[in-house]
């Protein structure tokens, strides 16, 4: 069964050998990789990915000297903070069924690079662990152990020979911690004269809530246009997507039906974190050139998923549909097209084996990422299918332009033409025309699941309701929001 789920799911590994030996001959063997992460980020608030009365000048410009991919996507998760797989998956190359959030007993990206001879540094947010932290990175600075906090109250720690050591909770706001501890890292790089290539990986924690961004960067995006609904924007879901998903945390940071002027203000907010990032981003890929680096170094922007931000009715990422799946991804860097757009379907963790690739690795079976080299030269066609995992509420299948959703919980099937309906208003699932395709995909739902180890029934024994209204219900604050955000939203 193992064998069957790599090959459909990591690609076929007789075709990854054959295409090796292309990809050597056409680039260094071993690049400097500088990884941008960013949590929580939804694809339409960049201008590069269709942002409207956005300001994203940094990772636009990334975009315009590198290549994009439209359809990269998080695999899912077993909870709601679904950030935690997700950088499981990215740092082990695994499925998301194959990738503990701790990472306990895998060998992690980082662990191959440095068997290969490169430094490794991290800075930002760590949510798997502290084993896996530092034998991943037994030197960073700026680390953030947690999922979420006050920005402007982050507590941090440093990673010495192994150790974690320096805790503090400094000043100022996280994006700029992570920030100033990688520029210092590539100043050092530099400055030290090793020959040896770097891994540099910097997870912000932006724009995640608290949408609490530095007021100067409120004020410098106060002349732009009031942000626009999300064109699926509706008061409430209405179809009961399990409890995981209805009252998460996230869900909670407005009332329900959602206010649509609140709303507004939240996506000005969200807006500004967003601006404030790229700005960030800007610094370090400046001090990157300035030290003379950026012509030996793969730069990789993208996210752990997207968000909701009213879209459904919904403003977290515990669900399947695209606004929360789907991330915003840039590559730029030696042997990448320039000002290109790639639309195949792939994973998050497919980023995995693409930097092994740069770096010369060949992981084998223990890691089920597919590299996008193939498909950055043009040569490869990406993923046919993608299957989607959102705890024991929602499954998904994505092939070709459609996607089902599967949600056992109501014993409801729901059916997309993400293509020609990107904000999945219109369920297909009914129409007579659509019955075939829809059969043929519950059918390869259910092989793929079981391929997957994945153990959730067709249908729940315990039935919810279909429909289920919020109205008027709500709790307290959590702990993390600003005492400003607490008396303006609650």
């Amino acid at each position: 069964m193992m064998m069957r789920l790599l090959c459909l799911l990591a690609g076929s590994l007789l075709v990854a050998s054959a295409t090796s030996q292309d990809a050597a001959a056409q680039k260094p063997k071993q690049l400097n990789i500088l990884f941008f992460f960013a949590d929580d980020l939804r694809a339409d608030t960049i201008g590069a990915f269709g942002g409207k009365h956005v300001h994203t000048p940094n990772i636009d410009a990334l975009a315009a000297r590198g290549t994009k991919f439209t359809q990269i996507y998080c695999m899912g998760s077993r909870h709601g903070a679904v950030c935690a797989p997700s950088r499981a998956m990215l740092m082990s190359g695994r499925m998301l069924t194959h990738a503990p959030d701790n990472l306990k007993g895998i060998k992690t990206m980082p662990q191959y690079l440095r068997d290969v001879g490169y430094e490794t540094f991290t800075t930002g947010k760590w949510h798997n662990g502290d084993e896996s932290l530092t034998r991943s990175f037994p030197n960073a600075r700026s680390v953030f152990r947690g999922g979420m906090c006050d920005h402007f109250q982050v507590p941090l720690c440093d990673v010495v020979d192994g150790k974690i050591v320096n805790k503090r909770k400094p000043a100022g706001h996280s994006t700029e911690h992570f920030a100033d501890a990688v520029v210092d890292f590539l100043k050092r790089h530099k400055s030290s004269g090793t020959d040896k290539p770097f891994f540099a990986y910097v997870p912000f924690t932006s724009p995640h809530d608290p949408r609490d961004p530095p007021q100067q960067w409120l004020d410098k995006l106060k002349d732009l246009p009031r942000p626009e609904l999300p064109k699926n924007f509706r008061g409430q879901h209405g179809l009961n997507l399990g409890k995981m998903t209805m009252t998460v945390r996230d869900e909670n940071l407005l009332g329900w039906p959602r206010d649509e002027q609140l709303l507004r203000d939240q996506l000005v907010e969200y807006r500004a974190l967003v601006s404030h990032l790229d700005a960030q981003v800007g610094r370090v890929i400046e001090t990157l050139a300035n030290a003379g680096l950026e012509e030996d170094t793969l730069i990789v922007f993208t996210a752990d998923h997207g968000l909701a931000l009213g879209s459904h009715g919904l403003l977290g990422k515990q669900s399947l549909y695209e606004h929360s799946m789907r991330s915003p991804c840039v590559i730029s860097g030696p042997g990448i097209p320039v000002g290109e757009s790639r639309n195949q379907l792939a994973y998050l963790f497919d980023l995995t084996a693409t930097c092994l690739q740069s770096a010369g690795v060949d992981a084998g079976a223990d890691v089920h990422g597919q590299s996008l080299w193939p498909v950055l030269r043009g040569k490869g066609t990406g993923r046919d299918e993608l299957l989607f995992l959102y705890a024991k509420t929602q499954r998904a299948l994505r092939v070709g332009d459609h996607k089902l959703m599967r949600l056992p919980k109501i014993d409801r099937t729901l059916l997309f033409n993400v293509k020609a309906d990107p904000d999945e208003l219109h369920d297909l699932s009914n129409l007579p025309e659509m019955k075939q395709l829809h059969d043929q995909l519950c059918e390869r739902m259910r092989s793929l699941q079981e391929e997957c180890d994945d153990p959730l029934a067709w249908t729940a024994k315990e039935q919810l309701p279909v429909e289920i209204d919020l109205t008027g219900k709500r709790w307290p604050a959590d702990r993390w929001q600003p005492q400003w955000i607490q008396k303006k939203y609650w």
